[in-house]
């Protein structure tokens, strides 16, 4: 029976600890500007009131957004003075270092220390994480917030038989959840419920306080918030970064969708089959808590299955209860399938090689002979950088070592920490090239200061400005870097109609409102993504051509 080397739990925690750092942190500290959906929770955090809890946008009230992210980022920005961008990906972070280390207690509670190390790698160093994981969102906090409220009842309900402690503790959780990702949280939680009929049946478990006082605390927040938004007029619609069931891209990811998730599972992949292996599951020493994150892993796959996200970041609600589940069943599994995963080594060592000569790629091929392999939406002039090359070569000098290490360690060295080493050397090419690749795509920074110093120029009195924005693109990032007030209206109608004092008006056409007298103070045919945009000055009329009724 295949058995392998065991390391003591400090010396797992730190590798695991120095393979987080690798993995996370060149994204938080790396000077960059705000990436994709950035933007948008960046304008949240910036415009949050804490005497106001309605996230809003450029001044309008966001229908399917949830407060408690902006308003971390809000006490980083404003509380503490961090910039936004290192705001926004340390309070994603910070979560995902906290789920990992939920996924350990969950996981080594009852099943050894191995299973918590194995399940906390896992959590944190998927191609899912790599990829998703390193820029600001508040899918993180939200997952941990699930799998907190799942730990806690089956902890505190199944395991010890404490229901109401069990149903009030996992409630108060949700409640987070809820005011961190939406109704989806709660879903996720409760569908799986229906799964567990005999391991939660009996009266007796729902006759008590915590089920009573949880149960109403939940349905009171849920429709707190709804009744706030409905009574808010001029509500944005609920449709940000959320795609309809009609899209045709919906279609597409309901179609791949179970061949992208081993995808962004890798290399955890190869150890993800393992827990719903029969063979093994009827040896299994502890089924009961094996039972549970069985049903909660397969009933979140179907329900991410059938949910028009747009976004693969949804997957974080699914990896925690995978993760404690593989951390679980590894040891069995490596007595069972050891030898053949062992076999299986040496493809590892030729995957380092290969992210070496990808490094070698990056740093010497020509960008024409680059661009006829892939699509270069930006220049590879970061490479003349001399940090670039520096950085470049000690990682490559790092991962040869790594390489080294899986070579003379073959049959020694445990299966999972083979998968880790693949996961940092996959984080050091990210963190490396193509973190400082896309770093290059400066254009919201660039039309932000653009604006703003036009505004400056502009302006005839101190202070923030009040830039009002009508019929063109949300610009969050753009408009985030100007530094001005960005107020939002539906028309030119709802400009203000004080008698001093000029306004600015950002569209993509002539303003129709002849109170005010127009010029546009960005150069003929600006355009931003592609599409026309000018900049107005209205300086009030002092005599009106049009007279009201």
């Amino acid at each position: 029976m295949y058995r392998e080397s065991t390391i003591t739990p400090w010396t797992g925690a730190m590798l695991i600890a120095g393979a987080f750092a690798i993995i996370f942190g060149g994204w938080i500290f790396f000077p960059r500007e705000l990436f994709r959906e950035e933007a948008l929770y960046a304008v949240q955090a910036a415009e949050f009131d804490w005497r106001n809890f309605v996230v809003t946008a450029q001044e309008t009230p966001i229908r399917n957004a949830y407060p408690m992210y902006p308003a971390l980022v809000s006490l980083l920005y404003h509380g503490i003075g961090l910039p936004m961008e290192l705001s926004l990906r340390l309070v994603s972070v910070f979560f995902i270092a906290a789920g990992s280390v939920l996924v350990y207690f969950s996981a080594a509670t009852g099943n050894g220390v191995r299973s918590g190390l194995v399940g906390a790698a896992m959590y944190c160093s998927t191609l899912l994480m790599l990829d998703k994981g390193v820029s600001g969102a508040p899918e993180s906090m939200s997952a941990f917030f699930l799998l907190a409220a799942q730990m806690c009842f089956f902890y505190f309900g199944m395991r010890r038989g404490k229901w109401h402690i069990a149903w009030a503790g996992s409630s108060l959780f949700l409640i987070a959840g809820y005011f961190s990702g939406g109704f989806l949280i709660p879903l996720l939680f409760i569908v799986p419920m229906l799964f567990f009929r005999r391991l939660i049946a009996g009266k007796a478990k729902y006759r008590n306080w915590g089920f009573v006082a949880g149960t109403i605390l939940l349905i009171i927040s849920c429709l707190g918030k709804v009744a706030v938004h409905w009574s808010l007029e001029r509500t944005a619609g609920g449709t940000i970064f959320f795609r309809g069931f009609a899209e045709p891209d919906y279609l597409l990811e309901f179609l791949t969708y179970w061949f992208k998730l081993p995808v962004w599972l890798l290399p955890w992949s190869f150890i993800a089959w393992i827990p719903f292996c029969v063979a093994l599951q009827r040896i299994d020493d502890k089924p009961l808590f094996s039972k549970y994150l069985r049903i909660q892993t397969m009933v979140t796959a179907f329900m991410l299955w059938f949910t028009p996200r747009d976004d693969h970041r949804e997957l974080f609600y699914l990896l925690g209860n995978l993760s404690i589940l593989c951390g679980v069943y590894y040891e069995l599994g490596m007595r069972r399938f050891g030898e053949r995963l062992r076999k299986a080594a040496p493809f590892a060592e030729y995957a380092v090689l290969v992210i070496v000569m990808m490094f070698a790629a990056g740093l010497m091929v020509e960008e024409k002979l680059l661009s006829k392999c892939f699509s270069l939406s930006n220049t590879l002039n970061f490479r003349d950088a001399p940090e670039t090359v520096f950085h470049a070569l000690a990682g490559v000098a790092c991962i040869m070592i790594i390489w080294g290490v899986l070579r003379c360690m073959r049959r020694k060295m445990p299966v999972w920490l083979v998968l880790l080493a693949l996961s940092v050397t996959a984080g050091m090419f990210s963190g490396v090239m193509l973190l400082r690749y896309r770093a290059q795509d400066m254009e919201k920074g660039k039309v932000g200061r653009y604006i703003k110093k036009t505004l400056a120029d502009a302006e005839r009195t101190p202070g923030t400005p009040v830039l009002y924005k009508v019929g063109t693109e949300d610009l969050y990032g753009e408009l985030f870097y100007s530094g001005a007030r960005v107020k939002r209206i539906h028309s030119t109608d709802d400009l203000p109609d004080s008698t001093s004092g000029d306004i600015y008006l950002l569209s993509s056409f002539f303003p129709q409102n002849p109170k005010w007298s127009w010029r546009n103070l960005l150069p003929d045919g600006y355009s931003c993504n592609g599409r026309r945009m000018m900049l107005w000055r209205g300086t009030r009329n002092s005599r009106e051509k049009f007279t009201e009724r």
